[in-house]
């Protein structure tokens, strides 16, 4: 924002007669543009050429035609870029999910086995241990070498019983079970196993540090007497994916070092996550056709009908006045297409009937009409907030435009443009901007720099070479007072500050609409925030207020308007705007108005 600036110039005192406001309809100003014209529309059959001021009608030159589906193709990617995102998003969720959940059942579940295998070479150590000291008690007559042998046979029986599925084959994923015991019980346990413990020594990964736990959906710290580690078994000529088990049994019982070490397979589980992973490759390529279609048939209902009304004009351009646009769409471009079949249509009457001079104020006064229409005509109802806009043509139709936006949720959007040219060009090209904007607008509620970006690539397409539109576009959410602009080579925005009562300019970058369809725009455009507080007020405006001319060729100047604003700014925005209106025709006395008049003040209601 620019230096803020005081200001006690006061505006004389005076009715907002040519305000926009929702309880006056605005007041015919003495200039011809804003007097009510016959409520038909006409179009040139021709190019407009400018001769002398006054808008004539020249050699026909087709329009620049639309280059390729550039806005289809971005809406297509950004669908697809968008539901490519969130598929693989859900689908690495998901496998991530059921990942851990099969990876940490899987742990658990041989956990809980292989704790299994070491209570039961306890529990035959318990028996050993006790035939012994029946023996050293004398309780026995002979020597136990037969039981203790039966002992180490049972402990296999039951680790057999526990790990394998009778008459099922294979059916278990546990490899193998076996007793590493280096101190006591080696002799009668030792040997005892499960599976096939001579296959390949399995070549050990990184040893887990928690689990997982499926049924309390978190992960737990593994104690130290419990190793679980992944690791890679030879067995034949395969190498099996395993998880292994190393339960510690009691030092006092076995000795230092005694374990009980078991081997899973995971591949059951391995082969569950790669199928997961193909599914949602080929879900996410389903998706995407789906897409594809969808988007494209999107875009083509946003971008065709424009296409279409271009096209369209282009026919009228070559000199066939009896073409009718056939764009039936209920939106705006639905009503600029019935606006410019009735400007063809009467157009035509108006070359039989009428001289060339009378063509033309004919056609003015029909463009006139039109963009009466299309500008708003009352201000919106804002809880909190003021609004209030004047607009005044310096001829029949002019190349300025103002609109306000709904965008939801109490949020609006107000924009003020300046054409460059006057009469019948600027007046199409107005049009245009203004149906681009209105259909761009609601897809950025809240980006005011990404609007003018996507509207500035089709208005460059649609208007011809060396035209442009100056344009500042807010977006005010009415809740919060936060009040987002950005400025395409239009004059900065005067904010007026009531605690300060002074002034701060928010000046904007940019280039101005329509020079470049998008790289060089897109850079230059900036984004800029700040917030009302109560009784605080913003003014949008055109170069038609600065840059009025007096019968000595003087401008009123820029300072000077915003020392009004300053010293006034705390009027209601009808009659501050009442006021500077009338401050402009009091500096241009008898000159004639020279560019047109276009103004939005919106304040925050004091508190």
């Amino acid at each position: 924002m620019g230096p803020a600036r005081r200001g006690s110039a006061r505006l004389a005192a005076s009715k907002p007669t040519s305000d926009r406001q929702p309880s006056k309809r605005p007041a015919k100003p003495e200039s011809h543009s804003e007097a009510r014209a016959p409520k038909r529309d006409a179009s040139s059959a021709g190019s407009l050429t400018r001769t002398r001021g006054v808008t004539a009608a020249g050699p026909s030159r087709p329009m620049r035609g639309p280059k390729g589906t550039g806005l289809r193709l971005k809406f297509m990617l950004i669908l697809c870029g968008l539901t490519a995102l969130a598929l693989v998003g859900l689908g690495l969720a998901m496998s991530f999910t059921t990942t851990s959940f099969l990876f940490g059942q899987k742990q658990h579940d041989g956990i809980e086995l292989a704790r299994m295998a070491a209570q039961l070479a306890t529990a035959t150590a318990d028996e050993i241990a006790n035939l012994d000291a029946m023996k050293a008690a004398g309780m026995l007559k002979e020597s136990s070498t037969i039981d203790r042998r039966r002992f180490a046979q049972n402990l296999e029986a039951r680790l057999k019983e526990a790990a394998g599925w009778d008459g099922m084959g294979n059916a278990s994923d546990i490899l193998s079970i076996d007793l590493y015991l280096p101190g006591r019980f080696s002799a009668e346990l030792g040997k005892a196993h499960y599976g096939d413990t001579q296959s390949g020594a399995a070549s050990r990964g990184d040893q887990a540090k928690t689990i997982f736990l499926p049924k309390r959906g978190s992960s737990v710290a593994l104690p130290d007497s419990i190793e679980v580690y992944e690791a890679t078994k030879e067995t034949g000529s395969l190498s099996v994916p395993v998880y292994r088990f190393a339960i510690t049994l009691d030092e006092k019982k076995f000795g230092p070092g005694a374990k009980v070490r078991m081997d899973i397979d995971r591949s059951s589980i391995v082969q569950v996550r790669n199928n997961l992973m193909i599914a949602i490759v080929l879900a996410v390529i389903v998706a995407m056709v789906a897409v594809v279609a969808v988007a494209n048939w999107l875009a083509g209902t946003v971008t065709q009908p424009l296409e279409r009304l271009l096209k369209d004009m282009q026919i009228v351009a070559r000199g066939n006045l009896d073409h009718q646009s056939q764009v039936a769409s209920t939106d705006e471009v639905g009503q600029l297409a019935g606006a410019f079949n009735r400007m063809t249509s009467d157009l035509k009457v108006a070359q039989h009937a009428l001289v060339e001079q009378e063509k033309q104020a004919y056609e003015l006064s029909m463009a006139k009409e039109v963009q009466r229409h299309l500008l708003p005509a009352e201000p919106p109802i804002m809880p909190g907030f003021e609004v209030a806009a004047h607009y005044q043509g310096a001829k029949a139709v002019s190349g300025d435009y103002f609109d306000f936006i709904p965008l939801g949720d109490g949020v609006w959007g107000f924009i003020v443009a300046d054409v460059s040219g006057k009469g019948i060009p600027g007046s199409m090209v107005m049009a245009v901007t203004r149906t681009i904007i209105r259909l761009m607008a609601p897809r950025f509620p809240s980006r005011a720099a990404e609007t003018l970006k996507e509207a500035n690539r089709l208005i460059a397409r649609q208007i011809k070479r060396g035209m442009f539109v100056t344009a500042v576009y807010a977006i005010l959410d009415e809740r919060s007072g936060s009040l987002t602009y950005v400025s395409a080579g239009h004059n900065p925005i005067v904010i007026y500050r009531a605690v300060t009562r002074s002034v701060e300019l928010a000046q904007g970058k940019g280039i101005a609409l329509g020079f470049n369809e998008g790289p060089i725009f897109d850079r230059t455009i900036v984004e800029n925030r700040t917030t009302l507080a109560p009784g605080d007020s913003f003014v949008l405006y055109t170069d038609g207020f600065p840059e009025a001319m007096n019968e000595q060729n003087e401008e009123f100047g820029d300072e000077k308007f915003y020392r009004l604003i300053a010293g006034n700014g705390a009027l209601e925005p009808r009659v501050l705007n009442a006021g500077l209106v009338n401050e402009i025709t009091k500096h241009r006395g008898a000159a004639e108005q020279s560019d047109d008049l276009t103004l939005i003040t919106v304040r925050r209601v004091p508190a």
